[in-house]
């Protein structure tokens, strides 16, 4: 079963905590779901996510 990521909230979250959010980029399922393109680059969803964790730790 696939679950449901919500990618327009992690967007809206990393552009509230300041980071430049261009695309997001689904991926093959083998190769983990989504991609974000953060700060000019890419971002897997876990990386996102960890960078989301670091932006709430630091405020």
């Amino acid at each position: 079963m696939k679950h449901e990521i919500d990618v327009e909230l992690i967007r809206k979250t990393l552009i509230e905590r300041g980071h430049a959010v261009g695309h997001i980029i689904p991926t093959p399922a083998n190769a983990g779901e989504y991609e974000f393109e953060v700060d000019g680059g890419l971002l897997s969803l876990a990386e996102a996510r960890a960078l989301l964790e670091e932006d709430a730790a630091n405020v």
